[in-house]
């Protein structure tokens, strides 16, 4: 017998937004541990609880909002409790290397703009400093970077 409690509590929830099996579990917390397993197997039935689709969607809604490189993504959907698998697969369809080096473009020539530095030096560490906490790779990092600066040189 399923308690209506717990599943009450997840309906509530993803009412709102879309959830990882795991941040559910944590919110479930305080009711017994098989009233959260039958409330995530019906969410499950019902097509509420799903990593894949909340993946795909937290990808998506990042990248709209906030856009970041990929290891970040990664990152952030690990802490959330996506598996790797799931996020590596979602990662790789909806976030293709062209669409990430024309994120870091736009990202890098905004920045280089905002930036008051006068020496060309401290402009590319200050960017690429900025790129890399944003969880782009390295070498995408430094040859945006060195593109940016440079463009701003000759404007």
């Amino acid at each position: 017998m399923m308690s209506n409690k717990a599943k009450n509590s997840l309906a509530r929830l993803i009412a709102k937004r879309l959830y990882s099996e795991s941040e559910l579990r944590k919110k479930l917390s305080k009711h017994s541990e098989e009233e959260i397993e039958d409330a995530i197997e019906w969410g499950k039935e019902q097509g509420f609880v799903n990593d894949e689709r909340f993946a795909r969607a937290f990808v998506h809604d990042t990248l709209l909002l906030n856009p970041q490189g990929k290891r970040l993504l990664y990152i952030k959907l690990n802490q959330k409790g996506v598996k790797a698998s799931i996020s590596e697969l979602i990662l790789q369809e909806e976030y293709p290397d062209e669409l990430e080096a024309e994120i870091i473009t736009k990202i890098a020539n905004k920045y280089v703009k905002s930036l008051k530095e006068e020496d060309n030096t401290k402009k590319l560490k200050k960017l690429c400093g900025y790129l890399l906490r944003r969880g782009f790779p390295k070498q995408l990092v430094y040859r945006t970077a060195r593109e940016a600066v440079n463009l701003d040189i000759s404007m």
